[in-house]
C-alpha cells in the first residue's frame, strides 16, 4: 500500500508517462545487467523503454507535462525490471554464498 501512495503522490514521472522502473538508477551495475539481459530477452520492452525517456525528456525541457487523462496510471504499471533485478539478486546471493567471489557484471565495473 506504501508503494501505492509514494508511487500516486510522490513520484512526477508518472505525469511525463513513465513507468516506475524507467527512473532506476542507470549507473548501478545491477540496473545495467538487468537492462542488458532485458535487451536482449525483450527488445521491445528496451525499445519503449528508451521512448519513453526520450518524450519525457523532451517534455520536461520544455515545461510541459501530458494531459492528466494520459498520465501513467497504476493499473498501467507493469513493473518490468522486477524479474531481472530478482533473478540478478539471487545470483549474486548463491555467489556470496558458494564461492565468495563477484559476479561477471560487477567485475566488468572495476576494470
Amino acid at each position: 500500500m506504501l508503494r501505492y501512495y509514494l508511487w500516486s503522490y510522490g513520484w512526477s514521472g508518472r505525469r511525463y508517462g513513465l513507468l516506475f522502473h524507467d527512473q532506476c538508477f542507470e549507473p548501478a551495475p545491477e540496473v545495467k545487467e538487468a537492462l542488458r539481459r532485458l535487451n536482449l530477452k525483450e527488445p521491445w520492452l528496451f525499445d519503449e523503454r528508451k521512448i519513453r525517456l526520450y518524450h519525457a525528456h523532451t517534455m520536461k525541457s520544455h515545461g510541459e507535462q501530458l494531459p492528466k487523462e494520459k498520465w501513467t496510471k497504476w493499473e498501467d504499471e507493469t513493473w518490468y525490471l522486477k524479474p531481472y533485478l530478482d533473478e540478478i539478486e539471487e545470483e549474486k546471493k548463491t555467489r556470496a554464498n558458494t564461492s565468495g567471489l563477484l559476479p561477471g557484471f560487477q567485475l566488468r565495473e572495476r576494470h
